[in-house]
C-alpha cells in the first residue's frame, strides 16, 4: 500500500463505536449528553442514533413533562434484551446479588446471610446458589455476558482467593469473571448511579466492619497498581495507635469500624446509636464526634492534596445521616486550605446494602473488551 494510504473505518462506524461504548459504560443519556461527553456535534450524533434506533441497537424511552420547560429530551439506552451482567457483593457475613440488563435497569436481586466463621469454600457455593437463583428470575437467563464481583479486603495480597472465586464462577456460568475490592466497587456505583453521579471527581469511603473507599479522579476509578487505591481505612492518624490487621499501627479503620464506633459509644447495633444521638447521649454524640474529626483529617487531607470536595460516606454508619455528615465536613474544613472549604461538599451513599453488588456490574460493563451477546459492533 503506497505511504500514506491507508484503510480505515467509515466515519460513521467510528462514531457508532464510541457512542454504544458510552452508552454501555454510562447508562441511559440523551442524544445531547451523548453530544457533550464525547465531543460530537448534536448533528452527527443525532444521525447516528437514529441509524442504531432504526436496527433495533439501541431503544427510546417516552419523552415526559419537566414541569418548567415542557418536554424532556428523548434518553437512549442499548437495547435491554442484549445482554445480563450479575454483579456480587462478598461482604463478611453475607453475599448480595444483583442483575442488570444492558440498560442498566435492576432486573433481579437477593441477599443470603451467613455466619462470619464460614469457610471460602462454603461461601463460594453460597454465592453460586443465589447466582443461579437470581438469574432464574430474569426474563432472559440464557444472555448473561458476564460476572463482576467484589470481595472484602485486601485484592493485592489474597491472590488464593480470588482466583478460587473466579474459576468457581466460570465453570457454574461459563462467561467472563471480573473481581475487585468491594467497596471501591460500592464507590464506583455511587460514582456511577448514585450520590457522586454526575461529578467528575470523587472520594467515597465505606465504613463497615472495615473502612476502604474509592477514588475517582477526572471521571476515571483510581486503582493503582496493585489494586489498592482508596484503602482510605489504612490511613495512620496515630503512629502510637493500636496495631492492625494490616501490621502497621494507628490505622483509621482501628478506631472508625462499625465494631470499634459501636463499642466505643455502648450501642448493640447502628439503629440503637442513632437512636442515642437523636435523643442527645453525651457518649453517643462523643464517640461520633472523635470518629468524625478523625475521618475528617485524613479526608481534608486527601482533599487538600487531590482538589476533591465531593465526598460520599457509605456502608452501615452512613444510615447515621445528618449526625456523621454535618460531622465530617466540619472537621474536613479545619484541614483544607481555607479556600476551599465552602466547595467541600459531604453526603451519604444512595444505593444502600447494594452498592457493592451494582459495583460488579458496573466493574463489567465498564470493561467494553467483555461483549453483549446480543450488541452487535459496528463494522
Amino acid at each position: 500500500m503506497p505511504q500514506g494510504l491507508q484503510h480505515t473505518a467509515p466515519p460513521r462506524a467510528g462514531h457508532e463505536a464510541r457512542i454504544l461504548d458510552h452508552l454501555r459504560r454510562r447508562g441511559r443519556a440523551s442524544r445531547g449528553e451523548i453530544a457533550t461527553a464525547l465531543g460530537l456535534s448534536r448533528a452527527t450524533v443525532s444521525t447516528v442514533t437514529g441509524q442504531l434506533v432504526r436496527t433495533g441497537t439501541l431503544v427510546v424511552a417516552p419523552a415526559t413533562e419537566s414541569g418548567r420547560l415542557g418536554r424532556r429530551p428523548e434518553v437512549l439506552s442499548l437495547d435491554p434484551s442484549s445482554g445480563l451482567v450479575l454483579g456480587l457483593d462478598f461482604g463478611h457475613t453475607h453475599v448480595t446479588v444483583v442483575a442488570t440488563d444492558a440498560s442498566h435497569t435492576v432486573v433481579g436481586s437477593g441477599t443470603r446471610r451467613f455466619p462470619a466463621t464460614t469457610s471460602w469454600t462454603r461461601r463460594r457455593e453460597i454465592a453460586v446458589g443465589m447466582a443461579t437463583h437470581v438469574l432464574a428470575t430474569t426474563d432472559r437467563p440464557e444472555s448473561l455476558a458476564a460476572v463482576g464481583i467484589g470481595v472484602a479486603g485486601s485484592i493485592a495480597g489474597r491472590p488464593a482467593v480470588l482466583e478460587a472465586i473466579e474459576a468457581t464462577f466460570a465453570d457454574a456460568f461459563a462467561v467472563p469473571v471480573r473481581t475487585d475490592n468491594n467497596a471501591r466497587l460500592a464507590g464506583l456505583a455511587e460514582w456511577l448511579w448514585g450520590a457522586a453521579q454526575g461529578a467528575t471527581d470523587v472520594m467515597y469511603l465505606r465504613l463497615s466492619h472495615g473502612v476502604g473507599g474509592a477514588l475517582v479522579i477526572d471521571g476515571r476509578m483510581r486503582r493503582g497498581p496493585r489494586a489498592s487505591g482508596g484503602e482510605f481505612g489504612h490511613v495512620c492518624v496515630d503512629p502510637a495507635g493500636p496495631a492492625c490487621r494490616c501490621t502497621n499501627r494507628g490505622c483509621l479503620e482501628r478506631y472508625v469500624g462499625l465494631d470499634a464506633v459501636l463499642a466505643e459509644a455502648g450501642a448493640d447495633d447502628v439503629g440503637a446509636l442513632l437512636a442515642a444521638l437523636d435523643r442527645g447521649d453525651d457518649r453517643a454524640v462523643a464517640t461520633l464526634g472523635t470518629a468524625s474529626d478523625r475521618i475528617g483529617l485524613v479526608l481534608g487531607n486527601v482533599a487538600t492534596v487531590l482538589d476533591t470536595p465531593r465526598v460520599v460516606l457509605g456502608g452501615e454508619l452512613a444510615a447515621l445521616g445528618d449526625h456523621l455528615v454535618v460531622g465530617v465536613r466540619r472537621a474536613m474544613s479545619r484541614h483544607v486550605l481555607p479556600d476551599k472549604a465552602d466547595a467541600l461538599d459531604v453526603r451519604p451513599a444512595a444505593l444502600g446494602a447494594r452498592a457493592g453488588a451494582l459495583g460488579g456490574v458496573a466493574l463489567v460493563l465498564q470493561d467494553t473488551s467483555i461483549p453483549l451477546p446480543g450488541a452487535p459492533r459496528p463494522a
